[in-house]
């Protein structure tokens, strides 16, 4: 699950700015926007791709809390199409309470103005889809926590062991500080791109359409792109220098198997676990 967010949160932030894009070229060249059905239509499927972005975030942040804390694992078909079929069905109930309240505004076609019912409805949906990220990834993050430091003492192994046992631990370590930080990022990413839009929203509740209000919503749409380019940077580097792969093993129930290649020594070792998971550090020698 770890690029399954990034990766398709990016594909409709794509949609999102194309369709921003066509939508205020009209405004740019003509200094008016769209009027009739093409205006209609550019709005609904700014709602759609707003909406299925925003949906993505909850089902991942769910369905990731499910398997690391409720050990419950689902199919998600050829391409992840189940993933994609629960954003869907959530944006099309969205947009069929919204269908009505597409129309022009100032300066974009989106929610017309002079009604506040898609205001309330997508100020409702980004709130409560932030409480729901906050609370499965801040649960996810105890899982892990635990998990990690719940490593026997090492004063129990002889010297040998109780070397391997100290690579668990840094391992565990290094588990924790990596999940911690793309946890943190995907909540970060989702404050930086909708908190703007939340705030542009609760403006439309009390009707308020100053320019501010559209440039609020103009950052809300516009820095998913942006940010997944930064999150991307920042979780995984130009470079992968360390890859830390972690797996379910079906067939063998009692061991960690920890391998460390490089230039002048393997280190492959087995220690008894009660956690069905292999651990996997690849360190190639020109990092060294």
């Amino acid at each position: 699950m770890i690029y399954k967010l990034p990766f398709y949160t990016a594909c409709t932030d794509f949609l999102i700015d194309c369709n921003f894009f066509i939508n205020m070229i009209h405004t740019a060249i003509y200094a008016q926007t769209w009027d009739g059905t093409p205006c209609i239509i550019i709005g609904a499927l700014n709602w759609a791709f707003l909406t299925i972005n925003i949906c993505f975030y909850a089902v991942i942040a769910v369905i990731t809390y499910l398997r690391v804390c409720r050990e419950i694992y689902f199919n998600y078909g050829k391409y992840d199409y189940k993933l994609w079929l629960f954003a869907l069905a959530g944006s099309i109930i969205f947009q069929a309470l919204n269908i009505q309240n597409n129309g022009k505004r100032d300066y974009w076609c989106a929610a017309r103005s002079g009604q506040i019912n898609s205001a309330i409805i997508l100020f409702s949906i980004i709130g409560v889809v932030l409480v729901i990220i906050l609370f499965c990834y801040m649960n996810i993050l105890r899982k892990i926590y635990v998990h990690t430091h719940s490593t026997p003492s090492t004063s129990s192994y002889s010297r040998n062991e109780n070397n391997a046992g100290n690579i668990v631990i840094e391992t565990n370590a290094e588990i924790e500080r990596k999940a911690l930080k793309k946890i943190l990022s995907y909540i970060a990413m989702f404050m930086l791109q909708w908190i703007p839009m939340l705030i542009s929203q609760g403006a439309r509740l009390v009707q308020n359409e100053n320019p501010w209000v559209y440039i609020m919503g103009a950052i809300g749409r516009s820095f998913g792109g942006i940010g997944n380019v930064i999150q991307y940077i920042i979780n995984e580097g130009f470079i992968t220098k360390v890859n830390i792969n972690i797996s379910d093993d079906n067939n063998d129930n009692d061991n960690i198997l920890l391998k460390s290649n490089n230039s002048d020594n393997q280190l492959e070792s087995h220690i008894n676990n009660d956690d069905n998971k292999i651990i996997i550090i690849n360190e190639d020698s020109s990092n060294e």
